[in-house]
């Protein structure tokens, strides 16, 4: 039983991915489950924990390519209703964070440490609101991106981009592909995953891995000696990523069914991460 409850946690994560503006990693902490991804990967543990891992990884990519056409159907159809779920499981999810963070008694440090996580979720909603799409349409229907300047630059900051990417995905509230979009490769990368591209993808790729390895490393020794700290920069960043994923307020019957549809999804993340 406990298997395919890891498979289904994996799946969630996978269809969360798909999800644009939705971290994996906010996902990761409204399931209870981020602790156990860290501590799992790692090379004291990872053998013992390979069977959670792997049955992870699987639901992951299950839920990626299972259920990409679904969410991009209920995205397009029913974007309101999608969103209002989501940040209903966020608001359940924060007294669960509130209660790790306030654990010990509560330094005036890391306080600051919250609105300054805060802060930076709201400058960086902001920020997102001002880019433009970067892409091209050919008559044909497909997208086509025009790169200049030296093909070693490109490569060489799609790997660097992709690091600090996916150190920031790791952290609950930041998403992953946010961070590409404002450093301006987001299209990109998206153009070379659907073409399979492989000069493109290499350096990204490496960067995700670089990444991984590294953003890890940093969370678990800030989770080890400055848990307080971390928990408090997490609910920070999860409540700053309401800031980017509200899409506004619809009038009539649409909007009360979005309010009841965020009350009933933040009840089930609140049993959910306390039953755990």
């Amino acid at each position: 039983m406990i298997h395919f409850k890891n498979f289904i946690y994996g799946l969630i994560l996978g269809i969360t991915n798909i999800i644009p503006g939705i971290s994996g990693g906010t996902m990761a902490v409204i399931l209870n489950i981020y602790d156990d991804i860290l501590y799992a990967i790692s090379w004291k543990n990872y053998k013992k924990n390979l069977p959670f891992l792997c049955l992870l990884c699987i639901g992951i990519v299950v839920g990626i390519l299972g259920f990409s056409h679904t969410a991009a159907f209920l995205l397009e159809n029913y974007e309101m209703q999608v969103y209002y779920c989501f940040i209903g499981l966020i608001l359940g999810s924060i007294p669960l964070i509130y209660k790790k963070a306030r654990h010990d008694r509560v330094k005036p440090r890391n306080i600051v440490i919250f609105f300054l996580a805060l802060a930076f979720m709201i400058i960086l909603t902001l920020l997102n609101n001002d880019i433009p799409t970067i892409s091209m349409i050919e008559p044909n229907g497909s997208s086509s991106i025009i790169i200049s300047g030296p093909i070693i630059m490109l490569y060489l900051w799609l790997f660097v981009v992709s690091i600090i990417s996916t150190i920031c995905m790791i952290l609950p509230g930041i998403s992953g592909s946010l961070i590409m979009l404002l450093f301006g490769t987001y299209t990109i990368v998206i153009e070379a995953v659907s073409n399979l591209n492989m000069p493109i993808l290499t350096p990204v790729i490496s960067g995700i891995i670089v990444g991984g390895i590294v953003g890890v490393k940093f969370i678990k020794k800030l989770l080890r000696f400055h848990p307080q700290a971390l928990y408090f920069a997490i609910l920070g960043l999860i409540i700053g990523s309401l800031f980017s994923i509200y899409p506004g307020y619809p009038a009539g019957s649409q909007g009360i069914l979005c309010i009841i549809l965020m009350i009933i999804f933040a009840a089930i993340s609140y049993l959910f991460s306390h039953n755990k």
